[in-house]
């Protein structure tokens, strides 16, 4: 019997946690005997690694910050109605081509509205009794509008499960979901809780970054305002810093990050999970990845949630894992250079004791995958 096809398709416009989590999925699919192949949308990443998984790269599209209302092409410029055509022909055609027998979707359908057209496009262009999973993160930015709940239960319709990457014990998919929390019949009966997806934490072993303070924001071109406050932090210190820069212009950054104090700056790297195991102390946002490996790791973390554009979805994250061990959290705009350095040396004074969260999910959302499939 051949190995079944799935296809998995995602779209990170900023930073790099929703490839990361893809690609964590199809790792563990390959590894319970399916074929996957990830259809990735956004732009090519140097420090993700597909780790042996099929990847076809779609005709890349970003957005600029948080303004995900005009996406950029792969030049920087806004994405023209015949760059999106191109795109959205060459994802109808891989899926052609593939005859997967399931198709998931990363944060669609209650996320990505500004793709929809091309979603709908690969699902119908699936062949005959293929299945449909929607694939999303333990936390949803909360819809502002009611409306915008209803279009997504009507997305859901096709779908015959809902991955939901996380824990119920730390964070139920309820915490995000507007009104007192109940759910519709529609969307409680396809919730499958699959445990963070992440890969299992490396182990600890000497190597560069031994006793340093880690400040990481991520892959994408946020959490800037952080890195400037940990840049200047840095010289009030006793300990080494290092910060991690995402983002296209990394470069760039990395050259004005580094005229703020005495931190070693530099884009971010495949590394940074065994850094992170031999830092004495980190400093990250507050998104997925970066969240749940810093929990997994022991090293005592400050999780600073991101708060431009009134996004919440980071601080119903933040909340929740304040209540780990090793974990605190601070808002950006209380932070100084003298109040991190502080925070950051009681921080690097703590035991190390890793959380006790699900984060098996790779494997077990592969599994709900071919289960849904039988």
């Amino acid at each position: 019997m051949s190995a079944p096809r799935i296809a998995l398709l995602v779209t990170h416009l900023m930073g790099s946690g929703h490839l990361v989590r893809t690609l964590t999925l199809a790792r563990a699919l390959a590894a319970q005997g399916a074929d996957p192949l990830v259809i990735s949308g956004g732009r090519p990443l140097g420090h993700v690694e597909a780790g042996g998984v099929r990847l076809a790269q779609l005709p890349p599209l970003s957005s600029n910050g948080l303004d995900y209302r005009t996406l950029l092409d792969d030049a920087g410029a806004p994405a023209s109605d015949a760059y999106r055509a191109e795109r959205e022909a060459r994802l109808v055609e891989l899926i052609r081509a593939e005859t997967p027998a399931a198709l998931v979707t990363e944060l669609y359908p209650l996320g990505r509205r500004n793709l929809e057209a091309e979603f709908r496009a690969a699902i119908a262009a699936l062949p005959p009794g293929a299945r449909l999973i929607g694939s999303v993160r333990d936390v949803m930015e909360p819809p502002s509008k009611a409306k915008r709940v209803a279009q997504g239960l009507e997305r859901l319709a096709p779908f015959d499960a809902l991955l939901v990457h996380g824990d119920p014990e730390v964070i139920p998919l309820a915490a995000s979901w507007p009104g007192d929390g109940t759910w519709p019949e529609a969307l409680a009966r396809r919730v499958r809780y699959a445990g963070y997806a992440v890969d299992p934490a490396p182990p600890r072993t000497a190597g560069p970054g031994e006793g340093e303070v880690l400040v990481a924001t991520g892959g994408g071109a946020i959490g800037r305002r952080l890195l400037e406050v940990a840049a200047r932090a840095s010289a009030l210190s006793d300990l080494p810093w290092r910060l991690r820069v995402g983002g296209a212009d990394a470069a760039g950054a990395v050259a004005a990050l580094s005229a703020l104090g005495p931190a070693a700056v530099e884009p971010a790297a495949p590394d940074f999970r065994a850094r992170l195991s031999r830092a004495a102390a980190a400093v990250t946002l507050c998104g997925y990845n970066t969240a749940v490996e810093a929990a997994l790791s022991g090293t005592p973390t400050l999780l600073v949630p991101m708060e431009e554009g009134g996004e919440r979805e980071q601080l119903i994250r933040a909340e929740a894992f304040a209540r780990l061990p090793e974990i605190e959290t601070a808002r950006i705009g209380a932070l100084t250079p003298e109040g991190l350095a502080e925070r950051v040396a009681a921080l690097a004074a703590q035991p190390r004791r890793a959380a006790p969260i699900k984060a098996d999910g790779g494997a077990e959302a592969a599994r709900i995958v071919l289960e849904t499939l039988a």
